[in-house]
């Protein structure tokens, strides 16, 4: 029941990636000559833009393992409300439509497909920043569980250049890194676009949405009250 559930979260998380939304965004920029066996192995999140399928998630990583046929194997986790808390573990694929632009990834789970896009990555691929063309959805990457503070600004200037709303974005608590998350509570989750049937072209609801996101509102709610409070250790200025 619990994979289920975290599986339902992640469904809400693409489906409202799925295309047809907000078709009025400016194209967006995605990182050149991106070199996938590179990009796989671990990354820490270091920063994201809020979202109620991540709330109270802590140490949250990353692992991508390419695969012969060239599908990235993408295995999330995070545990709820502390370092020691409940992981939560939830495996994805990713596939590259075009070949010519493989920083455009099609990420998919239960069915559902969204786009996820490698907007850039560090030289010799020490960081990375993942988005949506939405500008919904923003993560920040790391092989490490911190970032140098310059190339976390040269990375959140280059995001709100590119229409990103910063000034939302939540840092991941990760260990030798701030201790609480930062910026704003996560809003709750409304969608205005139907969810994308497997198959479907965009825009072609299945009614399914309204149903999944107060599935995943119910859990996540659950999933607090279950739990124990946490106090998380102070940190000096």
């Amino acid at each position: 029941m619990a994979v289920v559930k975290r599986a339902l979260l992640f469904a809400v998380l693409l489906s409202s990636l799925a295309p047809g939304c907000g078709g009025q965004n400016p194209p967006l920029p995605v990182a050149q000559n991106v070199d996938l066996s590179r990009f796989a192995g671990q990354w820490y999140e270091v920063a994201k833009l809020p979202r109620v399928t991540q709330t109270d998630c802590w140490g949250t990583t990353a692992r991508y393992t390419l695969a012969q046929d060239g599908t990235l194997q993408l295995v999330h986790r995070c545990n709820v409300g502390a370092f020691d808390g409940d992981a939560e573990t939830v495996t994805m694929s990713a596939t590259v439509p075009d070949p010519g632009v493989p920083a455009k990834l099609a990420l998919d789970v239960m069915g559902f497909s969204g786009d996820y896009w490698i907007l850039e990555v560090g030289q010799s691929y020490e960081y990375a920043v993942v988005g949506h063309p939405s500008r919904s959805y923003l993560w920040i990457l790391s092989r490490t569980p911190t970032l140098d503070d310059a190339t976390m600004q040269g990375a959140l200037s280059r995001a709100q250049g590119a229409g990103f709303d910063t000034t939302k974005l939540e840092y991941t608590p990760q260990p030798g890194g701030p201790q609480t998350p930062q910026g704003n509570v996560p809003p709750k989750l409304t969608s205005t676009c139907a969810v994308a049937a497997p198959g479907a072209q965009a825009g072609e609801g299945t009614g399914l949405a309204g149903l999944v996101v107060v599935g995943a509102g119910i859990a996540a709610a659950a999933r607090r009250r279950a739990r124990r409070p946490v106090t998380p250790p102070s940190r000096g200025s």
